[in-house]
């Protein structure tokens, strides 16, 4: 055995190897040293995780014993909670040390992975060597977790148990539970039986797109769905606490709360029965009244029953995307704004998530929300959940709350991994490669060392409005799990990517013998300039997430095939170019194209000054994005674009000299899922001196066939033969969704990755 061969993840802060091997067949027994009922626990799962092999009796001893498991739980040993020692010894025992149950369960995992595969399946493997090795292991953050969404769609407990495994094995610990959301609810609540008669169930649409479904119509049955009892709930817990997670229950308010009010209407600002929304459903202006005190009894009834099933020390609330279009409407709730002399109705959404924390408080727990909680005042003890970027971690953190990272950039694993061409179904949109994952970095470079202790580490979420069953559930966090798994464990940045990906491929065997689904991850090439400035030569790089694949690629136009060039090393262009690059697949054939244009033009290296500014969270390379001669992809999160959000853009574009200029093209996405749509008009006119315009030209667009696959279109004006120094250019946004999106009445956006001017 050699060190290369000990592949476990996440990698150990400290890895010894002697470069020999113990015999797994030599182990006659398990000792444990303080005859504790904690070490017993973990002592009884290596006796079955062995049983395959031989029969191991559990014993108890105060010293170490060759030819032993020694199992030691001791405060003295001074390791940090979830910390172990893990000592393989040369042909003599095996030693697990820890000053916690949590680390000799983690001190097992890492053993676990030292082991033949096969084990796994309960068969005796031919191998039964594992390396001799000295670990020494600690996590960097304390909070490292996956949540789960079964409103979307149900998951049987069964599954549920399964994705709790995948945690464990991750040495990950929390599992956060999205009971309740417009789509069911999915906990038995005693008080209010009608939530698990008529809240958790719909009518099935699974055969329509889920942006598309058409609503239930009134004779119809709703027959799916599905729903948690109370002792299905204890038998979870308990099933998670023996693998040291933590469960954390959500139950969503004051927005996304719709299926409430197919049982109980009267807690809704209209006082309507709506039945549980099949499909989208947005935007999502049936909530909790805030204005009526029944609601208040009614959430303070539930919470009761969901403190006494969950043990943990928190309860999630959600708070997030609470559309207060009826309470501005509402009569209750707009007494309750001058009754408690407050602003507005993002003031409102704060008071009442500040009298849910009151009672949560009163149970010892503690609140935890979407980053939105933010809006009009946090809670005093609140915990966040920064998903819509990292601001609102920051601002949390600087605030002095906790908070746990989430971003959608990196951490929402119902996004496409790879090209959509090559998943098995559908995605919610964007592509969150593995290797993003493996970049995130919970802490912000924007917090001090004061400020960054707030945060308790990360989170990977998984929505399910395209995850239909436990295959695809499994297919969507693996190996993203996996990249995750390191980074809150070793730290961000500590290993390479390719050191990562190398261990990957021996875990992904483990996944195999356990059944478990796992995407191949992302075959396309990534093709990316290298340089800080716009001037040539530009330097291109080639990248996959495949390390050690080789990879083809063209310049010339043609499609690069295996007697193309072979990417060694960084490689100059002087002009307009096109790079067209493919790597093999495990199959053998080759991926599909990547392709980029390197375009040299006129207002490269000049100056874009913004009349309409970009959403910062949309915001590309920044200042130089559209004039850097770098295109998009069709995915709008791929650092290529810039979005604006209902206002139009609206740009001026500096040459710093009166210049001849012949085409102007201006590069737009159309990807409906994801809210954005071709502008109206695109708008150029001229100038020499910024103030006085001339020469306006326009180009209509029209949007593609409804729902298309993702697009990006060139708005091309040729022929201009005009000389200017400035240029403005403007893309009349639709400013809301039209009326056959299922987003109708919501914000539009207009995405825009470059201007080409020649």
């Amino acid at each position: 055995m050699t060190k290369s061969s000990i592949n476990i993840i996440p990698k150990p802060t400290s890895l010894k190897s002697s470069g020999s091997s113990f015999d797994l067949l030599s182990i006659n027994g398990i000792y444990i040293e303080n005859n504790s009922t904690d070490e017993k626990e973990i002592a009884e799962i290596f006796q079955n995780y062995l049983r395959p092999l031989k029969k191991l009796k559990i014993e108890h001893s105060t010293h170490d014993v060759k030819n032993k498991i020694n199992i030691s739980l001791n405060p003295k040993h001074n390791l940090k909670e979830e910390s172990y020692k893990l000592k393989i010894d040369d042909e003599k025992s095996v030693t697990l040390k820890a000053s916690s149950k949590s680390g000799l369960f983690y001190g097992f995992q890492s053993f676990r992975q030292l082991c033949d595969p096969d084990l796994e399946k309960k068969i005796k493997p031919n191998n039964t060597a594992i390396p001799s090795c000295d670990i020494i292991d600690t996590p960097s953050f304390s909070y490292r977790g996956m949540h789960l969404d079964v409103s979307r769609h149900f998951f049987d407990i069964e599954f549920v148990k399964t994705y709790i495994d995948m945690i464990a094995l991750h040495k990950m610990n929390v599992f956060h539970w999205h009971l309740t959301d417009d789509n069911g609810w999915r906990i038995e609540i005693k008080k209010y039986p009608l939530l698990t008669e008529k809240s958790a169930w719909r009518v099935d649409r699974r055969h329509e797109p889920w942006k598309e479904q058409s609503p239930a119509n009134p004779e119809e049955q709703a027959t799916y769905g599905g729903f948690y009892t109370q002792e299905e709930i204890k038998d979870v817990v308990a099933y998670a606490k023996k693998r040291n997670i933590m469960i954390i229950p959500e139950i969503e308010m004051p927005g996304h709360t719709s299926e409430v009010f197919a049982a109980y209407p009267e807690l809704s600002c209209n006082n309507k029965y709506i039945p549980v929304n099949p499909g989208s459903y947005w935007p999502n202006i049936d909530i909790f009244c805030a204005g009526n005190d029944a609601v208040f009894s009614f959430l303070r009834d539930v919470l009761e029953e969901v403190s006494l099933l969950f043990p943990g020390p928190y309860i999630h609330i959600g708070g997030d995307e609470a559309e207060k279009t009826n309470w501005e409407k509402c009569e209750k709730c707009q007494n309750r704004i001058k009754e408690k002399n407050l602003k507005n109705e993002h003031e409102l959404q704060s008071w009442f998530i500040k009298e849910i924390e009151k009672f949560i408080l009163s149970k010892n727990k503690k609140l935890i929300g979407w980053d939105e909680i933010l809006e009009g005042g946090l809670a005093k003890s609140a915990t966040v959940m920064s998903w819509r970027g990292f601001q609102g971690g920051i601002q949390s953190a600087k605030s002095g709350h906790d908070v746990i990272m989430c971003p959608v950039s990196h951490c929402y694993f119902d996004y496409y991994q790879s090209n959509p061409e090559n998943a098995p179904a559908a995605a919610f949109g964007g592509m969150t490669t593995l290797k993003t994952v493996y970049s995130f970095d919970p802490i912000p470079k924007e917090l001090n060392s004061n400020n960054s202790k707030h945060i308790l580490g990360g989170q990977g979420n998984l929505w399910t409005e395209y995850v239909q069953t436990p295959k695809i559930a499994q297919y969507r966090v693996l190996p993203r799990m996996t990249a995750l798994s390191e980074v809150l464990w070793s730290g961000p940045k500590k290993y390479t990517y390719e050191d990562f990906y190398l261990r990957l491929q021996d875990l992904q065997k483990r996944f195999d013998k356990l059944n478990w689904t796992y995407a191949d991850g992302s075959f396309e090439v990534n093709i990316n300039s290298v340089q800080d400035n716009q001037q040539s030569p530009v330097l291109v790089s080639l990248s996959s997430e495949h390390p050690g694949k080789p990879i083809y690629y063209t310049t010339n136009k043609d499609q690069p095939d295996q007697g193309s060039k072979i990417f060694y090393k960084n490689f100059p262009i002087t002009k307009t170019t096109t790079i067209k690059a493919v790597i093999p697949k495990p199959d053998g054939t080759l991926s599909a194209v990547s392709k980029k244009t390197f375009y040299f033009h006129k207002a490269m290296g000049k100056t874009v000054n913004y009349i309409t500014k970009y959403v910062k969270k949309y915001s590309g390379a920044g200042e130089q994005n559209l004039i850097d001669g770098l295109i998009g992809t069709t995915n709008h999160n791929d650092g290529y674009w810039q979005g604006w959000e209902k206002i139009n853009m609206e740009i001026l574009v500096d040459l710093q000299q009166s210049t001849k200029v012949n085409t102007i093209i201006c590069g737009f996405l159309e990807s409906h899922r994801s809210w954005i749509f071709l502008p109206e008009i695109v708008e150029i006119s001229f100038s020499s001196d910024g103030e006085r315009f001339i020469n306006k030209k326009s180009y209509v667009l029209e949007d593609g066939e409804h729902y298309s696959d993702p697009n990006r279109k060139e708005v091309i004006f040729n022929e201009l033969n005009q000389s200017a120094r400035y240029i403005l250019i403007k893309a009349v946004n639709k400013e809301i969704c039209p009326n056959w999106h299922a987003g109708s009445g919501g914000k539009a956006w207009v995405f825009s990755d470059e201007i080409v001017i020649e």
